[in-house]
């Protein structure tokens, strides 16, 4: 029985199906879910990427390994068992599959164990193709060939859009987010946006990616978890580093990084990443100049604010001399908005 899918179309090279069956009962009273595609990417915690083997990619094998797994109460992968898939290509996806984790399934406030089915495809796409499953340049292997993560044709099961699973997630994070609703539904919705996020191609996608990113580095940081928030806000700042973005998009990518930062007492690191914040806001301002006041001055509110916070972080560090500096730049500001109100 089809219970989750995830689709997929030229905007999502990499997908993943799960397909599961009806939920059973152990011997040992341990319940054995289905659990659906939504769901389980909420769910997964880390994932690491499948690499093309050597020698598969020497003999052009390409095809794809369908796996049926079994996640435990842990959130680990307790078995797997391959269904089907190019021989070559079997045991670099198990190895893959099995390193996930996940946040634990629960029913009725309980643990259990869920079962589905993952299926990951190998293609080679020419010599200057770069893994955008592993999203880095790390070996002439991943320069190489991409692994992709497709839709395999089930009998019976119908199509789904592809843009269903990430917009539903990425409207829920954002309306959490910005209604500051930092919660287990706001943190799942913004991690299986941003997961799904990580594996869009880069072109086009740019903004899009770093925007995830960002809302999901939030939704940590205000549920309190700067840990797992981190990684994401890195990866909103790696995006702004290719040189694609807008000043207010590598404002929040810099903020919420810096801010992170500060919640992890990653001082130094912090005060970098918010002189950069700071940098493009105040590019933004000055390209807002010519445009509605309302925006202007609302750019302007939010610079007083990150320079006063930014201000405590050096008063912390011993940086007096700069601190002061900082908050007479924020009272200047403050003073030059108000007196032409």
């Amino acid at each position: 029985m089809k219970l989750g899918l995830i689709a997929g179309n030229g905007r999502f090279p990499f997908l993943l199906l799960l397909c599961c069956s009806f939920g059973l009962l152990e011997a040992s009273g341990q319940e054995v879910v289905p659990v659906n595609a939504n769901i389980i990417m909420g769910h997964l915690l880390h994932h690491v990427p499948p690499v093309y083997p050597r020698d598969a990619s020497a003999a052009h094998v390409e095809g794809s390994v369908i796996i049926d797994a079994r996640i435990g109460t842990s959130g680990t992968i307790e078995s797997t068992n391959v269904v089907s898939g190019p021989e070559m290509l079997r045991q670099t996806a198990i190895d893959c599959v099995t390193q996930w984790t996940f946040r634990p399934f629960e029913k009725d406030g309980v643990r259990v164990i869920a079962t589905g089915r993952i299926i990951i495809s190998f293609s080679q796409l020419g010599q200057n193709s770069t893994s955008a499953v592993s999203g880095s340049q790390n070996s002439t292997l991943s320069q190489r060939f991409t692994v992709q993560l497709n839709q395999e044709k089930t009998p019976n099961v119908q199509d789904v859009n592809p843009y269903d699973s990430f917009d539903a997630n990425d409207e829920a994070c954002k309306k959490g987010v910005l209604a500051k609703q930092f919660n287990d539904a706001t943190v799942s919705a913004c991690r299986a946006a941003a997961i799904l996020a990580d594996q869009m191609p880069l072109r086009n996608n740019f903004l899009v990616k770093r925007s995830a990113f960002v809302f999901a580095a939030s939704a940590y940081a205000g549920f309190g978890d700067n840990k797992d928030a981190l990684p994401w806000a890195v990866k909103a700042v790696d995006m702004v580093r290719l040189g694609y973005d807008t000043y207010g998009g590598s404002h929040a990518a810099y903020k919420i990084k810096g801010t992170v930062e500060v919640n992890l007492n990653n001082l130094q690191s912090a005060n970098n990443d918010l002189d950069q914040a700071e940098n493009f806001l105040r590019k933004d301002i000055e390209d807002a100049g010519n445009g509605p006041k309302r925006e202007l001055v609302n750019l302007k509110r939010i610079l007083v604010q990150d320079l006063k916070f930014h201000a405590r972080v050096l008063m912390i560090i011993g940086r007096l001399d700069e601190s002061r500096k900082m908050l007479n730049e924020a009272a200047d500001i403050s003073k030059t908005d108000t007196e032409t109100q």
